[in-house]
């Protein structure tokens, strides 16, 4: 019996450990970071996860992202069986998060129905991480565009800023067509405010003294239907 429990000690012994040292908690950390550039299409950004706490020590954990959007704290669950021995356990373990990229920002402020040339856009390294913001938020093809309101020097610019340029601008003296059955005159007048392809923008015709809504129909013409 006794000789019994000796072999039964020495196998106990000899078996692998379920430990998780030094590189395991390493892997762990890339396979976190794996999952959260995937989960938050972070390819083309430099990504920066620090553990608030100690990492959980589980045998090759499950790593699912918690959460769609890209903030500056992150959760992530983890599901696995402790190193130490024992049933499945699921633990959420929270990061602080940057993610640096190379993107557009405003040299100087600018104003809505202006050109964003002119508030002069210049290459800068942000954290999108810090500013909530989402990698197809960014602006890449910045050339014509303009403005569709406010910004301030130093921010990104985002898509949701931006517009092509108005085929007619504001105060802008533009060619007036006015159509009707067997009719089609042409004259001057100045449009009260910018406007694209289609929409309807107020305008003052030379030597009236209101104006009329005119649609837009090419870059510096407006038709009216009479």
């Amino acid at each position: 019996m006794e000789l019994r429990r000796s072999a039964l000690l020495a196998l106990l012994l000899s078996a692998p450990a379920l430990a998780c040292d030094t590189d395991d908690q390493q892997r762990l950390l890339v396979r976190i970071d794996v999952q959260v550039r995937a989960g938050l299409a972070l390819d083309s950004a430099q990504l920066e996860l620090t553990p608030i706490g100690a990492l959980p020590t589980l045998a090759a954990p499950r790593v699912r992202l918690l959460g769609p959007s890209l903030r500056s704290r992150l959760a992530v669950e983890l599901e696995g069986v402790p190193c130490t021995g024992g049933p499945s356990q699921t633990q959420t373990l929270w990061f602080k998060a940057r993610a640096w990229r190379e993107a557009w920002v405003y040299g100087r402020d600018g104003h809505a129905e202006r050109a964003l040339a002119d508030a002069q856009p210049r290459r800068a390294r942000i954290d999108v991480a810090a500013l909530q913001l989402q990698p197809l938020d960014l602006a890449q093809q910045i050339d014509g565009l303009w403005l569709n309101q406010a910004t301030r020097a130093g921010a990104p610019v985002l898509k949701r800023h931006l517009q092509p340029e108005p085929l007619v601008q504001r105060n802008a003296v533009v060619n007036v067509v006015v159509q009707g059955p067997g009719l089609r005159l042409q004259t001057q007048g100045k449009v009260m405010r910018q406007g694209q392809f289609g929409e309807r923008v107020p305008v003052l015709v030379d030597g009236a003294e209101s104006s009329m809504m005119a649609v837009v129909s090419a870059k510096g013409e407006v038709h009216v239907e009479h």
